[in-house]
């Protein structure tokens, strides 16, 4: 899910920072170019950790700077299809939840909470037959369904980043904790 990338790319240094120490410069362009960035073979850059190694600096003609070429690595992000993760309920909405997964929000429709009919009732989801509950606050452990980075118009619109689609119908997935699945399986150990 989290990962450190080592990436490359062109630095420039202005003629008013040519006194300043090349590897902070090009850290400073890094960071501003890239954190908060969807990279499709990356994932969601989150930090620039720091440059590795810098080029000779090189000065093309027409321009009064001089160009470096940077390797530095980036903290990133991506969650993967078939990923188990944990996260808590951001929101209960009318056709399922929001989950705060990392720096991101995932989504878990409300035909994949489970093996049951869920109703929305006074802000919670609630199972017809089951009685299980899913409400704002509460952990839920899920498996990635699918993960779609940004859309060119949606970003403008200010939809997210990147959408995680996320299920619980698995055994063994679900609400985490009271009523959950440490709850039913402490019962089932309790019986024996």
């Amino acid at each position: 899910m989290y990962y450190v990338v080592e990436m490359s790319d062109v630095a420039r240094l202005p003629p008013q920072m040519i006194g300043r120490d090349p590897a902070e410069v090009a850290e400073e362009q890094m960071r501003s170019k890239y954190v908060g960035r969807y990279l499709e073979d990356a994932g969601l850059v989150l930090e620039v950790l720091g440059v590795k190694s810098l080029s000779p600096g090189r000065v093309i003609i027409s321009s009064p700077s001089i160009y470096y070429r940077v390797d530095f690595e980036a903290l990133t992000f991506l969650p993967k299809r078939e990923e188990v993760i944990e996260g808590e309920i951001k929101a209960v909405l009318d056709y399922g939840a929001m989950v705060t997964i990392g720096p991101i929000d995932g989504f878990i429709h409300i035909s994949q909470l489970g093996d049951d009919v869920f109703v929305l009732r006074s802000g919670v989801l609630q199972g017809r037959r089951t009685k299980m509950t899913f409400r704002r606050g509460d952990v839920v452990r899920a498996k990635v369904s699918s993960v779609s980075g940004p859309r060119p118009a949606g970003v403008l619109r200010g939809e997210p980043i990147v959408k995680v689609a996320l299920n619980c119908r698995t055994p063994g997935l679900g609400k985490v904790g009271e009523g959950g699945l440490e709850g039913a399986e402490a019962k089932g150990v309790q019986e024996m």
